[in-house]
């Protein structure tokens, strides 16, 4: 019996739950929110957990979780709409839809485009990830310094790095267009719009990305 509500207190899943719920209660009973107007945070909520239990227990395909997550959203605002709360609900819902389309695509076809290796393995703690994202910046910045381009060598000496280092972080900010490799020589790209080129990627980026699952249909079908 003890050990049974031992495995209770450990389960993270009833921590979360529980802890939600202690905090949507202190926001009814001391602020202006009612259970009306909380319950499209509850709806939400309850599906990403149903998302994150069943993931436990089941391999699920890549595009489930924006699935039940964009069912949640539509949900709530389908709720929103029905109970005349806010104009915003039809909104919520409209992009509930897409997030359920975008998920069905992806469980359908696969995913869009593939990860870069030198992101798409950040399993090993939040140290990797910082040093890797500061080894990108470190190297950027000293190829954006130098007045000539520059071999793995002569970037790994200025920035006190590994050659093995160095060389994956400049194949990543090839792919994404941040240096340019001539013969075994390397210089950075000057950013096209400035201070501004991370505004104007990502204002490229939305339309792109919210026509995509649709695009991906046209050219399977």
């Amino acid at each position: 019996m003890v050990h049974r509500i031992m495995s209770l207190y450990e389960n993270e899943h009833l921590q979360t739950i529980i802890g939600t719920v202690a905090v949507l209660i202190v926001f009814v009973a001391f602020t202006e929110m009612t259970l009306r107007t909380v319950a499209p945070l509850v709806i939400v909520f309850s599906g990403m957990m149903i998302y994150d239990v069943i993931g436990e227990s089941y391999d699920l395909p890549e595009g489930t979780n924006w699935l039940f997550y964009g069912a949640s959203v539509f949900a709530a605002g389908t709720y929103l709409m029905i109970s005349n709360l806010t104009s915003f609900g039809g909104l919520l819902a409209l992009c509930g839809l897409w997030f359920v389309f975008d998920g069905i695509t992806k469980i359908r076809y696969g995913p869009s485009q593939t990860t870069h290796e030198y992101v798409s393995d950040l399993d090993n703690g939040m140290t990797e990830t910082m040093l890797r994202m500061q080894t990108l910046n470190v190297v950027y910045q000293t190829l954006r310094a130098s007045t000539k381009s520059r071999t793995v060598a002569e970037i790994a000496t200025d920035c006190e790095l590994t050659e093995s280092r160095v060389e994956s972080a400049l194949k990543y900010l090839e792919s994404n267009g941040r240096v340019m490799q001539e013969e075994n020589r390397y210089h950075a790209e000057s950013p096209r719009f400035g201070r501004l080129e991370p505004v104007v990627q990502f204002l490229v980026w939305i339309p792109h990305r919210v026509l995509r699952p649709f695009r991906r249909i046209v050219v399977n079908v």
